[in-house]
This record gives structure tokens, sequence and C-alpha cells, in this order.
């Protein structure tokens, strides 16, 4: 082999070598955008699974609270003639328990929306009142089908003396 020779298939595989490595530039940062769309994806799916629970437990929470001051509202009529009731508007529009739905959703960023509130008899025959309650939230990125958040709960208070195992008419 002459020095030319030499010389010409060196350049040659130098100028094969980098058009080898010019084919492979950018692949690395295809990478690199693909893991970051995924991994935004997944946390978005996960901030709103969490917004989920979080809307569940505030449904929860408000329809319990909506129930004790419906059940707080005794008749005093009722009381005075020696019976325990609950008071007829306790479940009523201008009622404890709706506002008390109502008072709390304007702060919070939530839209909650009371359902449902019917007194009863509980066990023992002890007066009780269940509230179900709505809840609706935006959630971190609201597309279709996730444009809110929607869930309900229903809690159940009981206007009784007693323990919780022992619940008896007043």
């Amino acid at each position: 082999m002459t020095p030319a020779t030499g010389r010409m298939t060196s350049l040659l595989a130098r100028l094969g070598h980098e058009n080898q490595d010019n084919r492979d530039r950018g692949s690395v940062s295809l990478w690199v955008v693909m893991f970051a769309f995924v991994t935004l994806a997944l946390l978005i799916l996960v901030v709103d699974g969490g917004q989920v629970i979080v809307a569940k437990s505030r449904a929860a929470d408000i329809a319990e609270q909506a129930a004790r001051a419906a059940a707080d509202d005794i008749d005093p009529g009722a009381l005075r003639n020696g019976a325990v009731a609950i008071a007829a508007g306790a479940c009523g529009t201008p009622g404890p328990a709706s506002e008390l739905v109502s008072t709390y959703q304007k702060g919070v960023g939530v839209t909650a929306t009371m359902l449902t509130c019917t007194p009863g008899t509980g066990p023992g025959g002890a007066p009780d009142v269940t509230v179900a309650v709505q809840v609706s939230m935006k959630p971190f990125l609201p597309v279709n089908p996730f444009g809110t958040i929607t869930v309900t709960a229903a809690e159940t208070a009981f206007l009784a003396c007693g323990t919780a195992n022992a619940r008896v008419a007043c």
C-alpha cells in the first residue's frame, strides 16, 4: 500500500465514520422528549387521581357535617312534651343542613350540592338524618372525558343518648 492509498483509505474511513455519527445525532434528543412526555402524562394522572380521593373525602366530610347540623336542630315543642325529635325544617332549604353546604363551598374552590336530606328513625328508635352531597372539582388538566371530577357521599347522624354501641332514644 502506498502512502497516498493509505491516506485515501484513512480519509474514506473517517468520512464513513463521520457519516455514521451524523445518522445517530438527535436520537438521544428524541428519547428525552418521549420520556419527558410520558413522565408528564403519568404525573398528571397521579395528581388527578389524588384529587379524586380528596374530592371523595370532602364530600363525605360535608355530608357528615350537614347531617350533624340537621340532627342538632331539635324540635323544642316535642322536647317540652318529653320527646326528642328533629325539627321539621332541619332538612329544608333555609335549614341548617343546606346552609352548611352552601357556606362550605364559598371558600374552597369546589361546588357542593345537597342531593337529599331525609330524617328518619335509626336503631333503638332514635331519630336520625341522612344527607347525600355531590361535590364537583376541576382537575389539574381539564380535558375530556375528565372535564370535572364529580363524586357523591351520604352520611347519617343519630340524635341519641348513650354510646355508639348502645344507642337509645332519649
